[in-house]
This record gives C-alpha cells, structure tokens and sequence, in this order.
C-alpha cells in the first residue's frame, strides 16, 4: 500500500506497459485506419512480437526517469 502518494497502477508514465503500448500505438501503428478488428489484430500482434524481438528496445522502456520523492 501507498501513503501519500498514487498509485503504481495509475502513474502510467513508471509503467514499462504503457511504453509499449505507446510505441504500438504512435510507432508502428500511426496513421494506420483499420477496417475492423480482424483488420487490426496482424498489424498488433506483429508490432508486439517485434518489440519482444528487440532487447534494446525493450531495455528503453524501463530506462524511464524515476519519479523524485
């Protein structure tokens, strides 16, 4: 538990999650206009399985500054 503070779950800039799904979204996916969802799920799961792919990308996802207290 917290004190004084928020919540991991809701500081989502110290969330190595949302960095990923950030880069999916405003890297690989951008500009991209799906017809549907079957038309979204390969370009997702393709970004996905390429930063999994990536070690040095992955690393830059938890090089985040910390959060000063």
């Amino acid at each position: 538990m917290v004190r004084g503070g928020v919540a991991a779950s809701l500081c989502t800039d110290l969330n190595p999650v949302e960095m990923v799904w950030n880069h999916t979204k405003y890297a690989d996916l951008a500009n991209f206009i799906p017809d549907d969802v079957h038309h979204l799920h390969r370009p997702v799961t393709t970004s996905l399985t390429d930063i999994g792919r990536d070690p040095t990308l992955l690393r830059s996802f938890f090089r985040r500054p910390l959060l000063a207290l």
